[in-house]
């Protein structure tokens, strides 16, 4: 009577198990479905928005934050298609301080222009070396009666690079050295990152077993089969950011790692290690069988009858 029990139990099981994971599968389906055709329908409406910013109204551009990293150029538009063919002046307002009338630049400051693209009823304030004292409040004022005025907030970021890691790492002689520098806070993705090794630029070393690539807003330094020259303070230097900098160490490892050849820094050896023996314990376990599976249940039907 037992075994009949233990036998019932474990189909009910069997069920149950199957039938939870096919409602899962059946909900993340519709699931993923709606959302696939909510983002297309999203991005399907931003290309729509992009292309049409010459139809932009008044009150929506109205009060619009625009932001600019130091050293960098931006550019303030204001559409006038729906005011009318009208002559704009641009002042910044908490300053008030006039910047430019119609073609006509009346700043003293040197890095402001402006320009009137006629086909698409745009009026464009543009400013180059941008500096943190920028920032504020400026008005794009059109000669209507009365006078129509468009503001927009101009906020300024320092962009600064930033290595992952600790500020000083220890590495084993003869492995690998890899670090990745990141430019934070950049509204323009830098041209070029350069990196220095003790004061001295390593980007265009002749001979250098050094290997680097550069991605739009980061840079990787690789360095294999490390010497003790190569020990010392690195920097990572972006333009328009500050840079970052860090020390490296290099330590002889210990006999077992010399012998085994694993790891690649201090932290990194016993990283190795760990992973090895991982990968040898998953691939003497069992496999994990599901209660759904048929050749479970008919080692459950066996084991019951014996």
């Amino acid at each position: 009577m037992g075994r009949y029990l233990l036998l019932l139990v474990v189909v009910v099981a069997a069920f149950q198990d199957l039938w939870a994971s096919g409602g899962r599968t059946d909900g993340l389906s519709r699931w993923g479905t709606t959302w696939g055709k909510h983002n297309h329908r999203g991005a399907a409406s931003s290309r729509s928005r992009a292309s049409h910013l010459s139809r932009i109204k008044p009150e929506q551009q109205n009060n619009t934050e625009i932001l600019a990293q130091v050293g960098g150029r931006v550019t303030i538009k204001c559409y006038t298609r729906f005011l009318g063919n009208e002559i704009v002046t641009w002042l910044k307002r908490d300053e008030d301080h006039l910047l430019t009338a119609g073609s006509q630049v009346y700043s003293s400051d040197v890095r402001f222009s402006v320009a009137h693209i006629k086909n698409q009823d745009l009026w464009q304030l543009s400013l180059r070396d941008v500096r943190l004292s920028d920032a504020g409040l400026y008005e794009c004022q059109l000669t209507t009666h009365p006078p129509t005025s468009l503001f927009f907030t101009l906020k300024v970021v320092e962009a600064r690079a930033v290595i992952e890691g600790q500020p000083a790492t220890h590495f084993h002689l003869g492995h690998t050295l890899r670090l990745h520098c990141i430019v934070e806070r950049a509204t323009e993705e830098p041209m070029y990152i350069f990196w220095y090794h003790n004061g001295s630029m390593v980007n265009y070393y002749p001979n250098k077993p050094d290997r680097i690539s550069k991605h739009s807003y980061s840079s990787i330094l690789t360095i294999n089969n490390l010497t003790w020259s190569h020990a010392g303070d690195y920097r990572c230097e972006p333009p328009l950011a500050s840079p970052a900098s860090i020390t490296v160490h290099i330590t002889r490892p210990p006999a077992a790692m010399q012998n085994t050849g694993e790891g690649r820094g201090v932290g990194a050896g016993g990283g190795g290690r760990i992973m090895v023996g991982v990968g040898v314990a998953l691939s003497f376990s069992p496999p994990i069988v599901p209660w759904s599976s048929p050749l479970y249940l008919l080692f459950c039907l066996l084991a019951a009858s014996w």
